[in-house]
């Protein structure tokens, strides 16, 4: 099939799709052009934002056979002139609204790097909120010029909110289904079609058991014919969430339509006219719930990735400075209430330096690499390796005497001369200073401590471990005073 000719298949099938929704918005009118939602305004929404303004002339033309068929519907007799000028100023009105929504959307959503869900949301609520505002107040005034209606004041509201709870719920579905068929589009990928987990309770269970809670309330509210039962529909909210809490995000857009559609289809049926209003806001609101909590794991997501740069140094994968201080601060309070020992261990690379000037940046940085990575695998869980800056590095070892730390820290400096690195010839060593922490002297002491005896084995050559225990002679200087 030739490109054109794909191109005119398209047209058709949003035409012709368009207006089997828009005979559907008729079959749940409750008031002359007032439906508890207008399907087509998702269509013609998630149109503009995948294909732009080229899918205009799909839309035009349905919105002119809309018009037409609206006539033969309800027998109007109107001459075609005048059916013309009513469906172009109808078709002019819907395009300008959601075409100039869709369009500022997209737009926004391009100039935003890696964005996530919860920015989308945002935007996609207040674009669709906008274009369905504008589309009804466009639309009525259009009636008013063609003497379809006498005022707006009585369908203005109505109209929007069955606009804005077609744009809300159908769009998505209709994003993530043309992105399926058209993957290239490359918009809302996060409208997955595979469930997140594997959940015990099936995908058909939760949906079933949110349209019998639907289906009872309204038929329970059509035999009372009580507000207060019909207010009822909003708790729909709780197993709305239990799904997009357990499925994927598409299949929680999927229950959104199919419930809004079940309780648009029961308001004539069961004549809750009465009660319209009520089910309009009830579908704007649950679909509002229902994307700010898919919004929810996206935001925290991108919290703890903001987190993770803040508190890890992206090179050696250890605690920054900055968090590595936190935990110390925590970890004195805790040894000083429980009563258990602390130290402290500081340690750097060997000859870092020379290192990086004759093999260069890249070698200096695998050897940090491939350092912080033996040292960790020796490390218990509660032991916190932190980079302080450049080759130095610090270790905390809580309910760790000083014997068990120099020993631990013994240990470790062995580990890395094992490190073998074939690009580079160069061995890998350090050199420690170690002290204990006293939870009444605090971190201050024991930081100058722990320095003094790294730079007395750095002094006595290198590639050794040195505490206060190793060196009597200078315990006396190095410890806190009591």
């Amino acid at each position: 099939m030739s490109i054109k000719a794909q191109s005119i298949l398209k047209h058709v099938a949003v035409t012709f799709l368009w207006l089997m929704l828009w005979r559907v918005a008729m079959l749940m009118e409750y008031a002359p052009h007032a439906s508890i939602w207008f399907p087509p305004s998702g269509l013609t929404f998630a149109a503009f934002l995948l294909l732009g303004w080229r899918t205009l002339p799909s839309i035009v033309l349905a919105c002119i056979l809309a018009t037409f068929w609206e006539n033969l519907l309800y027998v109007s007799h109107r001459d075609t002139l005048d059916l013309l000028v009513t469906g172009v100023s109808f078709a002019t009105t819907h395009s300008i609204s959601y075409g100039t929504g869709a369009l500022l959307l997209k737009g926004a959503l391009e100039r935003v790097n890696n964005y996530n869900l919860y920015q989308v949301v945002m935007r996609f609520l207040l674009t669709a909120a906008a274009s369905s505002l504008g589309a009804a107040l466009l639309g009525c005034s259009v009636l008013m010029l063609t003497g379809a209606v006498s005022t707006m004041n009585n369908i203005w509201l109505a109209w929007w909110i069955g606009d804005m709870s077609g744009t809300l719920v159908l769009t998505p579905l209709f994003v993530g289904l043309i992105n399926r068929l058209y993957p290239k589009l490359g918009y809302l990928h996060s409208l997955r079609f595979t469930p997140v987990h594997d959940y015990k309770a099936p995908y058909s269970v939760k949906l079933l058991m949110t349209i019998l809670l639907l289906m009872g309330i309204m038929l329970i509210t059509s035999f009372m014919q009580s507000i207060e039962m019909a207010y009822f529909v909003f708790f729909l909210a709780l197993p709305q969430m239990w799904i997009v809490y357990t499925e994927s995000p598409y299949r929680s857009a999927v229950s959104l339509a199919l419930m809004s559609l079940i309780t648009a289809l029961l308001v004539p049926f069961l004549a809750l006219q009465e009660f319209a209003f009520t089910y309009q806001f009830a579908i704007t609101v649950i679909a509002s719930c229902t994307y700010f909590s898919m919004a929810v794991p996206a935001l925290v997501s991108d919290n703890q990735q903001l987190q993770s740069k803040t508190h890890i140094d992206p090179l050696t994968q250890t605690a920054s400075r900055e968090y590595f201080f936190s935990v110390v601060d925590t970890q004195i309070e805790q040894a000083r209430r429980y009563r258990y020992a602390l130290s402290l261990v500081l340690f750097d690379i060997d000859n870092f330096k020379e290192i990086n000037d004759k093999y260069g940046h890249n070698a200096g940085d695998e050897i940090l690499r491939s350092v912080c990575d033996t040292i960790q695998a020796m490390l218990r869980k509660t032991d916190t390796l932190g980079r302080f800056g450049g080759d130095e590095f610090m270790l905390l070892l809580p309910q760790t005497d000083l014997g068990q730390a120099h020993e631990l820290t013994e240990k470790l400096r062995r580990g890395l001369e094992t490190i073998q690195l074939k690009k580079y010839d160069c061995k890998v060593s350090s050199s420690f200073g170690v002290a204990e922490i006293s939870p009444r002297h605090g971190f201050e002491p024991a930081f100058e401590a722990a320095d003094k005896c790294l730079y007395i084995a750095k002094r006595n050559g290198r590639n050794q471990v040195n505490s206060t225990l190793s060196e009597p002679s200078v315990t006396k200087e190095l410890l806190p005073n009591p």
